[in-house]
């Protein structure tokens, strides 16, 4: 454990302290823009505020950010995993299993920390209120401007979401699937990096995500083979009719699966590394 936990704190002070990271301050402002400042005008117009909750979850379930914050994430992770320099000496002293289960924990600490920014964020710049109800601004806005209804603010947090899912267990549901969707695509990375070198995996899980997001985009059934449909909670569900399109616990063992799979994968590549053999 002290091996694995020390590959994983050594990923994530690099990581974390590598000039790059602005980005994701880049996205901060990027989001706060297009999704919370319109959420806020819309509150406002209605005579109401928001709670401090819906902007992250309109973050987690909108067809653009959902597309554009795993592409910053991405970009936050396309130098790893190191293979150059000294890193071939480090992984053959930690042994190939320790140093695989150290980068796996840094990338959960990595995803906790990007998405704990963009939660903390959203929640800092809603100017809004804590609760465990959708706001009435959400819930009647388009009721009471109607020829608002097709702009690109009320497709932010759609009637598919408020209509169906209490907010609080929208809120949850958003953050592990998004987290599940963001370690896909990282041990895509990891894997294809490991067997063919490092721009095939980082082009591997961007054809991943873009084959997602097109299919999602053109409302083809063949989406929910791809992880981007499984990430956005309210395509799940119609308008109205309480009856699931696709049921969200079928998302979740999707998750379960591919990234059991990932892993498994992560470990039978590492096994052409044949010049390490301390393991």
């Amino acid at each position: 454990m002290r091996k694995i936990w020390g590959v994983a704190r050594t990923e994530y002070v690099g990581w974390i302290t590598n000039p790059r990271i602005i980005i994701l301050g880049v996205l901060l402002i990027f989001i706060k823009t297009l999704a919370i400042d319109p959420l806020a005008a819309r509150a406002e117009k209605f005579g109401d505020t928001m709670i401090v909750f819906e902007p992250y979850i309109a973050v987690g379930n909108s067809g653009a950010l959902t597309l554009f914050m795993p592409i910053v994430f991405l970009v936050l992770l396309s130098d790893y995993p190191k293979f150059g320099g000294n890193s071939m000496f480090y992984i053959s002293r930690t042994g190939k299993r320790d140093w695989l289960c150290g980068q796996i924990l840094f990338l959960i600490m990595a995803i906790v920390t990007f998405m704990g920014a963009v939660f903390a964020s959203s929640m800092l710049f809603s100017g809004g209120h804590f609760g465990t109800e959708w706001s009435e601004a959400v819930r009647k806005y388009n009721a009471r401007f109607p020829n608002e209804a097709g702009n690109f603010d009320s497709h932010l947090l759609p009637s598919n979401l408020y209509n169906q899912i209490p907010m609080m267990k929208a809120l949850w549901q958003t953050s592990v699937l998004l987290a599940e969707y963001l370690l896909t695509l990282a041990l895509i990375i990891y894997v294809l990096k490991i067997l063919f070198g490092s721009s095939v995996g980082l082009a591997g899980a961007i054809f991943a995500m873009a084959l997602g997001t097109a299919t999602t985009s053109l409302y083809s059934p063949i989406k929910w083979a791809f992880p981007t449909a499984n990430t956005i909670i309210w395509l799940h569900y119609t308008e109205i009719l309480s009856e699931p399109i696709y049921p969200i616990w079928a998302s979740f063992l999707y998750f379960g699966v591919l990234l059991a799979v990932l892993v498994a994968g992560n470990f039978i590549a590492l096994k052409k590394l044949k010049f390490m053999e301390n393991s």
